[in-house]
């Protein structure tokens, strides 16, 4: 919705570089690189990417939070990995101040906080 005049947009390509408030879809042309080799479409659970555009976490059915840069739209595009539950991450988040991550564990029912190394 054009919000000055409340009229529907009907064309998406009007819509492409509108910024986003936030941005917790899996698929899209910014995060089309969280998608390693031998991932299937339902291998990656969540996604969040961080308050001020820089980082993006996702959530995985092997256990992992993955970090990456924002945004990612290379296929061989670097990440680090971390673990800390013992089945599929379910959901991922950051904090307001972008400080830490809160994981959600499926059948391990945990909840993780991690923190954000600036550096």
């Amino acid at each position: 919705m054009e919000t000055e005049t409340g009229e529907q947009i009907t064309s998406s390509k009007d819509q492409r570089d509108t910024p986003m408030a936030s941005y917790t879809c899996i698929l899209g042309f910014p995060v089309c690189g969280i998608w390693p080799i031998g991932y299937d479409g339902t291998d990656i659970n969540s996604l969040c990417r961080s308050h001020d555009g820089k980082l993006l976490v996702t959530a995985d059915d092997f256990g992992l939070v993955n970090l990456f840069r924002y945004p990612c739209c290379n296929p061989n595009a670097e990440w680090s990995s971390f673990r800390g539950h013992s089945a599929h991450v379910t959901k991922v988040r950051f904090l307001k101040d972008d400080r830490a991550v809160i994981s959600l564990g499926g059948r391990d029912q945990s909840i993780i906080q991690w923190a954000i190394d600036s550096e």
